[in-house]
C-alpha cells in the first residue's frame, strides 16, 4: 500500500475511532424501544425469570424477537447488575459484534476478488454510516445478526466453489443463529438449500436444511407454546403483531400494492440515505442512482448465495409493512461492493462515486458525533427536543414523586420500567397501512378510546415526550393534548422541571382512585394554571 494511501487509512480509522468512542460514551439507552425492550428481557433473564418482558404488568413471555442478542447481553448484566451504570459495558456486545461483521465482511469480499485494500476501504465506508455507529453502541441486534448472517455466507459460498460438508454444515449453525437473533433470517434459511439444490448439491441442501431445522426449532416450539392471547395492551409484544403486518395475508389488493410500490422506492433510495444522503428532495436523485448501480450489479452479479440470499432478503422486506431503511444496515458492505463493480471499469466515474460516497459518508459522520454530544443520544435524524437529557430529568422526577405500584404509560415504555421501576405499558398500537403510507388521522386510535384502554389497563400516569423520530409521535402527543383539554378531571397535568416538549398526566379513574391511597410520601404535583 503507497504512503499516500496509508496516510488516509489511518485518517479514517482515527476518525471512526473517534465517532464511536464518543456514541459508546453517550448516556442515552432504550430511546429506539427496540434497544429497551432488549434489555428488558436481558435482565429477566438475568434475574432468573426466564424470557419474559418483566417491564409489563402481566410480564407475557416474549415471542416477538428472538433469544439469542439478549441471551447475551443477560451474561454481561449478570456481570454487572447496576443499571444505568451497566450501560457502557452492555453496548461492548453490539460493538464487539460490527467489529467482528466488518472483519467476516473484509474476508467475504475478498474472497469475491476484491483487493485486500479494496475490501478494507469497503468496509470502512460501511461502518462510516452514522446508521451503523448507532446500532454499534446501542441494544439493537442489527450487528450481531449481521455478523452470523456474513458468517453463514462466507462458509456456504466456500462450500459452492469447492463442495464439502464441513462448510455446509457451518453455514447452516450461522444461519439458524442468525435467524435466532431476527427474525428476518428466514431469508437465508431459505435461499441457501434452494441454491444449492439449483446448483444439483441435492444432498448438500438437504444437509443444511437438516442441520437449520434442527437448531432453529427451539424457538419455534417456544413461540407455538405460548402462543395464546396476551393481556390487554401487550400484543405489541407477541409474535401475534407480526401477523399483521405483512401484505400476503392482510390489507386489500390496493393497499398491497401501494406497500409493495413505496417499499421498492425505499429500497432503491435507501443505500444512498445510509450513506449520508441526506431525505432532502434535491438528493433523492443521486440516491435512486445509487441504488440503481447496486440493483444493477446485483443483477449482473455471479449467481451465487450472495444474489440469491439478497433477492430473498429484498422479497421480504417488500412484504413487509414498515420501512426497510434499517433492515438494510446489515447488509451494506455487500451492497456497497456490487456498487463497485458497476463502476470500476470506468476510472473516471469510480473515482467520483468514490469521493462522492466518502465525502457523504464523513460529512454526515461529522454531524451525526456533533449531535450526540450535544443530545446525548446517538440515534440518527433526532431533533434536538427529543434529546436525552430533558427525558432523564423526566425520568427521575417521576421515579422521586410517584408511588411504587403506578403504572407508567407512553410510547417508550420499557425504558421508563428500567429508569423508574415502575410497571409500563405502551398505552396504543398502531395500524400499519395507515400510519406509514396513508397519513389517514389517528392511525394509534381516537383520544377518547386511548384514554379509556389506558384507564381499562390501569395506568395511573402517562409520560410525554416529542418522540419526534417515531411515526406515532405526533399523533400520540396531540391526542394527550387533546384529551387533557376535554377531560381535564380524567387527564391532569403535572409539574416536573422540565422543558415544555416533556411533562407528565395523572390518569384519574377507577384504577387511578385505588392507586391514590397508596401514595403516602410519594406526592405528585399538579401544574398550576
Amino acid at each position: 500500500m503507497s504512503g499516500w494511501r496509508n496516510t488516509l487509512f489511518a485518517a479514517a480509522a482515527a476518525a471512526l475511532f473517534a465517532a464511536y468512542f464518543i456514541a459508546w460514551r453517550a448516556p442515552a439507552a432504550g430511546t429506539y424501544h427496540d434497544d429497551g425492550v432488549y434489555m428488558v428481557t436481558a435482565k429477566a433473564l438475568a434475574e432468573g425469570k426466564g424470557y419474559r418482558i418483566i417491564s409489563l404488568p402481566s410480564e407475557i413471555p416474549q415471542t416477538k424477537y428472538p433469544v439469542l442478542f439478549p441471551l447475551l447481553l443477560s451474561g454481561i448484566w449478570r456481570l454487572e447488575p447496576d443499571f444505568p451504570s451497566n450501560v457502557p459495558f452492555l453496548k461492548l456486545l453490539p460493538l464487539a459484534a460490527a467489529l467482528a461483521w466488518f472483519l467476516l465482511s473484509w474476508a467475504l469480499l475478498r474472497g469475491e476478488g476484491a483487493s485486500s485494500t479494496l475490501a478494507a476501504s469497503l468496509c470502512l465506508l460501511a461502518a462510516g454510516s452514522a446508521w451503523v455507529v448507532y446500532m454499534s453502541n446501542a441494544m439493537l441486534s442489527e450487528t450481531l445478526f449481521a455478523a452470523l448472517t456474513t458468517a453463514s455466507l462466507l462458509f456456504l459460498r466456500r462450500a459452492e466453489r469447492r463442495p464439502n460438508w464441513r462448510d455446509v454444515l457451518l453455514g447452516a449453525v450461522f444461519a439458524a443463529l442468525a435467524f435466532h437473533t431476527r427474525g428476518a433470517g428466514a431469508a437465508l434459511l431459505v435461499a441457501a438449500p434452494a441454491l444449492l439444490a439449483w446448483k444439483r448439491l441435492y444432498r448438500h441442501a438437504l444437509l443444511f436444511s437438516t442441520v437449520a431445522a434442527v437448531f432453529c426449532l427451539p424457538w419455534l416450539v417456544w413461540v407455538a407454546s405460548h402462543s395464546s392471547s396476551p393481556a390487554a395492551n401487550a400484543d405489541y409484544y407477541s409474535s401475534s403483531n407480526y401477523q399483521g403486518w405483512n401484505i400476503l395475508l392482510n390489507f386489500t389488493w390496493s393497499q398491497k400494492l401501494h406497500i409493495l410500490f413505496q417499499n421498492a422506492l425505499m429500497l432503491l433510495l435507501t443505500p444512498g440515505l445510509l450513506a449520508g444522503l441526506p431525505m432532502r428532495p434535491a438528493f433523492l436523485i443521486p440516491a435512486a442512482l445509487a441504488g440503481g448501480v447496486i440493483l444493477a450489479g446485483i443483477f449482473r452479479a455471479e449467481r451465487s448465495i450472495l444474489p440469491a440470499f439478497l433477492a430473498a432478503y429484498f422479497a421480504l422486506l417488500l412484504c413487509w409493512a414498515w420501512s426497510p431503511l434499517r433492515f438494510l444496515v446489515p447488509l451494506l458492505p455487500l451492497l456497497y461492493w456490487y456498487a463497485w463493480s458497476q463502476v470500476s471499469g470506468r476510472t473516471v466515474m469510480a473515482s467520483a462515486c468514490a469521493a462522492l460516497a466518502c465525502l457523504s459518508c464523513a460529512l454526515s459522520l461529522a454531524q451525526a458525533s456533533v449531535h450526540t454530544i450535544r443530545l446525548g443520544d446517538p440515534q440518527p435524524n433526532l431533533r434536538p427536543s427529543d434529546g436525552w437529557y430533558p427525558l432523564a430529568s423526566l425520568l427521575d422526577w417521576t421515579k422521586k414523586h410517584t408511588p411504587p405500584a403506578a403504572v407508567l404509560a407512553g410510547n417508550l415504555d420499557p425504558l421508563y420500567y428500567l429508569y423508574t421501576g415502575h410497571k409500563s405499558i405502551r398505552s396504543f398500537s398502531a395500524d400499519p397501512y395507515s400510519l406509514i403510507y396513508s397519513r389517514s388521522t389517528n392511525p394509534i386510535g381516537a383520544p377518547p378510546q386511548l384514554l379509556h384502554n389506558l384507564q381499562a389497563a390501569g395506568a395511573s400516569f402517562w409520560i410525554r415526550t416529542p418522540n419526534s423520530t417515531f411515526l406515532e409521535g405526533t399523533h400520540l402527543e396531540q391526542a394527550q393534548l387533546t384529551l387533557s383539554r376535554i377531560y381535564p378531571a380524567s387527564l391532569r397535568p403535572l409539574s416536573p422541571p422540565v422543558p415544555p416538549t416533556h411533562g407528565i398526566y395523572s390518569i384519574r379513574g377507577p384504577q387511578a382512585a385505588l392507586l391514590g391511597r397508596q401514595e403516602c410520601s410519594h406526592r405528585v404535583v399538579p401544574r398550576t394554571p
